[in-house]
């Protein structure tokens, strides 16, 4: 949050608002986000090179259901939740651009072009494949995003086991009320 407030005060204090720095600002964006992307490819790089199919099952949380239960491998999850951040980054790239060139905003290109890449430094992806953290504690898998309101994020159960087979990787579990034969 700190970060938000120093940069808009910055922002004020040397008039970067001015049109005059547009190109450059437009330019630090531009870099920022090339970085990021390249640096959630060589994420994706050092996940496939590792290739740890070492089983993961948890409760699947995104979805509502609370019954759901997802197998999968390590490596698939980590592929998915690089795949998710590059998608994130695309949306995000195209609603700045789009509030920059239609309404003249700057200030979302100055916080786009820094925060993102902060985030990702934070991040458990970063943290267990660059940094080469063990994956424990706060970094176990399933990734629970922090709540961006300060809260303890939802605590989930997740279990890894040795390699399973992959008939039963990335299968869904249905949930006990699925299992029912009506008659």
């Amino acid at each position: 949050m700190g970060i938000i407030f120093g940069t808009m005060h910055l922002v004020k204090r040397f008039g970067l608002e001015n049109p005059e720095y547009a190109l450059y600002i437009r330019s630090m964006y531009a870099i920022g986000t090339i970085a990021l992307l390249g640096m959630t490819f060589m994420v994706k790089q050092k996940i496939t090179q590792k290739n740890d199919t070492t089983a993961l099952e948890y409760d699947n949380t995104a979805t509502g259901s609370s019954g759901e239960r997802v197998v999968t491998t390590i490596v698939k999850y980590d592929l998915q939740e690089v795949a998710k951040l590059q998608k994130s980054t695309m949306f995000t790239l195209a609603i700045v651009l789009f509030m920059h060139f239609k309404f003249g905003y700057i200030q979302p290109l100055i916080l786009q072009s820094i925060l993102p890449l902060f985030n990702f430094v934070k991040s458990p992806l970063f943290q267990v494949h660059v940094m080469g953290r063990q994956a424990v504690d706060s970094l176990a898998r399933p990734w629970v995003p922090e709540s961006p309101f300060g809260g303890a994020p939802a605590p989930t159960s997740a279990s890894t086991e040795s390699a399973a087979p992959a008939e039963t990787a990335d299968k869904k579990k249905p949930a006990a009320s699925e299992t029912r034969k009506d008659k």
